[in-house]
């Protein structure tokens, strides 16, 4: 296990300009559009803290929606899997590992943002729910790593990208990590309930805002994640198969 953790290492420092960019560009949105809230604004705190709080998810995706499937698929077109596969080395130590890698790039991106947010827009929050908030993030980022193990049903790497980007943007769009679910137009807020970045957004705010979980958001996410890598293990199994 150490050995895969280890080569999973040099791999992030292979691709770090990708790892930079997974974190750089939502943190540059954060102080773009928060520099926006000013006194001018009805409650600006507050705005910026849900921004702040939406934008870190965003930068969260991107790990889950284009890093681990593509570690995933570059291994396969590689036959670093295969050589897994027939080795001593249990297939599940080897998913652990790629798993723990993205875990790490999500703690990295709370780090990150939560501390831009503090020193650069005066963001507060008491320490309990700065913990908690980056424990309810973690919890949700799961249903990224569901949809990006989906991704990876694309046998062409092409195919795969362009989808990812698809659902990088719509995801965050539509789930309110742009704008305020309350700003999008009410098509937008009817189809917002369909979408798992919808939940995983407002688990974490409505926590903050009405300082209570909200235990249907919790399992909505969990459900779209259980859901969406039931189906991916099924579909995979009939490839292999073929």
């Amino acid at each position: 296990m150490k050995a895969l953790l280890r080569i999973e290492y040099l791999l992030t420092k292979r691709n770090a300009f990708g790892f930079i960019m997974g974190i750089g560009m939502p943190v540059l949105f954060f102080l773009l559009f928060s520099s926006m809230f000013d006194s001018s604004y009805e409650n600006a705190a507050a705005l910026t803290r849900n921004y702040l709080l939406t934008m870190t998810a965003f930068s969260m995706s991107s790990f889950g929606l284009y890093a681990f499937p593509s570690m995933l698929d570059t291994d396969k077109q590689s036959r670093w899997l295969l050589q897994i596969q027939h080795s001593p080395v249990p297939l599940s130590q080897y998913y652990l590992a790629k798993v723990l890698n993205v875990f790490v790039s999500f703690v990295i991106s709370i780090m990150v943002n939560f501390a831009v947010g503090a020193i650069f827009r005066d963001v507060r929050m008491t320490t309990e729910q700065w913990l908690v908030s980056s424990l309810l993030l973690l919890a949700t980022s799961m249903v990224y790593l569901a949809i990006g193990l989906a991704l990876t049903l694309f046998k062409n790497r092409q195919t795969l990208s362009v989808v990812a980007n698809l659902l990088y943007f719509v995801l965050a769009i539509f789930g309110g990590s742009w704008l305020p679910y309350e700003a999008l137009p009410d098509w937008m807020q009817s189809v917002a309930h369909f979408t798992p970045s919808y939940y995983a957004n407002q688990l974490v705010l409505r926590y903050i805002n009405d300082h209570h979980l909200q235990v249907t958001s919790l399992l909505m996410v969990l459900l779209y994640t259980i859901i969406i890598t039931g189906i991916t293990l099924v579909l995979k199994k009939k490839q292999e198969v073929r």
